[in-house]
C-alpha cells in the first residue's frame, strides 16, 4: 500500500482545499496522472499519482481543507500492508505538541535532529546521521548549485523544514565567515472590535485574497515607499508596435506594449543594478540578483497574482510577448505553476488594464523597486514650443527610500524613458 500525503509545496503553504478528485475508490490509477485538484492561497495545484495501483480509499472530500503531512490517498500498489509509522526517536529538537510532522514530496523521511550550519565546520568533516532532513524539491536544487550540504543546515521553517533563505544563508556563511539572521519582521495588528450591526452582510474572504492581505501588510510595513511619476511621448513606440504586430500575429503571438516595456526595464536594471536586489535589512546589505526574473501583476477573479518570467534578458521581445500571454492565462485558470511565483528581482504592474493613468504601486517584499504602467492615450503636448497631439505613456516608478534615493529613481526612470521613446534601441540591446 501507498500512502500518499499532502507535500510540503513551499513558499508557506501549509493546507489546500480539496477542489475536485479525479478518481474515486476502486477506480485504478497510473502513476503520474492527475489524482487531484487542490487549491492553495497561491496556486490551484493539479497533484499527480506517484505510484500505479488501486485506490482503496481517500483522505478528503471534495471541498475539505487538508494539512500539510495529512493523508490524501491510499493506493494499493501490489506492495504489500501500509508501512508502519516510524517509531519517534529521541530529539534535539522537539515538534511542538499536537503537530504531526509533513511529508515531503518524493517521499523524503523526517529527521527532527538537524545539524546547525556554522562557519566552524568550514574546511571540517560533518558526521552525520544515516537521515533527511526536511525540505522541498527546490531547496535541495538550490543547495547542490551552490555546494551546500544541506544535512548540516537547521531549517527555520515550521517543524524544523530547510528554506531557500536558510539555504542562502549557510551558502554565504561558508563564504564570508558569518552566520546571518533570516528571520523575517513579525507584522503585529492591534485587535478591533468590529461592529455587525444594522443591514450588513458577511463574506469571507477566499485563501488568495488572506495572502494578499499578508503580503500588503507586510510590505507597507517594513518599506518606505517613494513614488516618481512621469509621461513619455511613444509615437515611435506605438508605430512600430503597428508596424510588426501582423508578423507576430502570423506566429500566433499577441504583440503588446508590455513586452517592450519589459525589455526597457531589463536593460535599465543592468544599467543601476541596485533596483534588481533584496534588501536584508536584519544584516544592512544589498543583495544583488545576477539573474532577470520579472514579475508582473496579472488580474483574476480571486485577486491579484504576481508571477514572473525567469531569465527574461535572454528573450527577445517576441518572446517575451508570447511567454507574458501564457504564463498570464495560467495565472488566470490558477495553473501557472509554484515555481513561476517564486524568486522574482523586479516587479512590473499595468494600470492601464484597468483604464487608470497612474497609481502608487506597492513594492512585494523583499524587493526594493516596482514600475506602474498606465494607459497610453492621446493629448496635447508641447514639442520644441509647439503644440501637437501625441500618444503619452504615464509611468509610476516606486522604490525602497531605505536604499534608493530619489535622484537615483529618476536616472533609473529617466533610461526607461529615453528607450521607449526611441524603441529602435530596444531591438539594436
Amino acid at each position: 500500500m501507498y500512502d500518499f500525503k499532502f507535500a510540503d509545496i513551499g513558499e508557506g503553504i501549509h493546507e489546500g482545499k480539496i477542489l475536485k478528485w479525479n478518481f474515486k475508490a476502486g477506480d485504478k490509477v497510473k502513476e503520474g496522472e492527475t489524482l487531484v485538484i487542490v487549491e492553495t492561497d497561491k496556486v490551484n495545484a493539479e497533484l499527480p499519482s506517484p505510484v500505479d495501483g488501486v485506490i482503496e480509499s481517500l483522505g478528503a472530500k471534495e471541498g475539505d481543507t487538508i494539512h500539510v503531512g495529512q493523508t490524501l490517498v491510499v493506493i494499493n500498489d501490489g506492495s504489500g500492508a501500509p508501512v508502519p509509522a516510524k517509531k519517534e526517536e529521541p530529539k534535539k529538537e522537539a515538534i511542538s505538541e499536537g503537530k504531526a510532522a509533513p511529508g515531503v514530496i518524493g517521499q523524503i523521511e523526517v529527521s527532527e535532529e538537524v545539524m546547525a550550519s556554522s562557519s566552524e565546520a568550514v574546511g571540517s568533516k560533518v558526521e552525520v546521521v544515516n537521515q533527511k532532513v526536511l525540505a522541498t524539491p527546490v531547496a535541495r536544487q538550490m543547495a547542490k548549485d551552490l555546494g551546500v550540504d544541506i544535512k548540516t543546515i537547521k531549517g527555520t521553517g515550521e517543524f524544523g523544514r530547510v528554506l531557500k533563505e536558510d539555504i542562502q544563508a549557510a551558502y554565504e556563511a561558508k563564504n564570508q565567515k558569518v552566520q546571518p539572521s533570516v528571520t523575517a519582521p513579525q507584522v503585529q495588528v492591534p485587535k478591533v472590535s468590529v461592529s455587525t450591526q444594522g443591514d450588513v452582510e458577511i463574506v469571507e474572504i477566499s485563501k488568495l485574497r488572506k495572502a494578499i492581505v499578508k503580503s500588503m501588510t507586510l510590505s507597507k510595513q517594513v518599506i518606505p515607499h517613494t513614488v516618481l511619476m512621469d509621461e513619455i511621448i511613444v509615437d515611435k513606440l506605438v508605430d512600430l508596435r503597428n508596424k510588426v504586430k501582423e508578423q507576430a500575429a502570423a506566429q500566433n503571438i499577441k504583440l503588446t506594449y508590455m513586452a517592450f516595456i519589459m525589455k526597457a526595464v531589463i536593460l535599465a536594471l543592468k544599467k543601476f543594478p541596485n533596483f534588481n536586489a533584496s534588501f536584508d535589512h536584519e544584516n544592512d546589505r544589498m543583495i544583488l540578483k545576477k539573474f532577470y526574473n520579472i514579475g508582473m501583476a496579472v488580474d483574476t477573479k480571486d485577486g491579484l497574482i504576481v508571477p514572473n518570467i525567469k531569465d527574461a534578458d535572454k528573450k527577445s521581445i517576441l518572446e517575451l510577448a508570447k511567454e507574458l500571454r501564457d504564463v498570464a492565462d495560467a495565472t488566470i485558470a490558477r495553473t501557472v505553476q509554484l515555481a513561476q511565483l517564486q524568486n522574482a528581482t523586479f516587479s512590473i504592474t499595468n494600470f492601464g488594464a484597468a483604464d487608470v493613468a497612474y497609481g502608487t504601486p506597492i513594492i512585494p517584499h523583499p524587493e526594493v523597486a516596482i514600475l506602474g504602467v498606465g494607459k497610453i492615450s492621446q493629448k496635447a503636448v508641447v514639442v520644441d514650443g509647439e503644440i501637437k497631439i501625441a500618444y503619452v505613456l504615464p509611468l509610476s516608478l516606486a522604490v525602497d527610500h531605505r536604499v534608493i534615493d530619489g535622484a537615483e529613481a529618476g536616472r533609473f526612470l529617466n533610461v526607461i524613458k529615453s528607450l521607449l521613446n526611441d524603441p529602435m534601441m530596444l531591438l539594436l540591446s
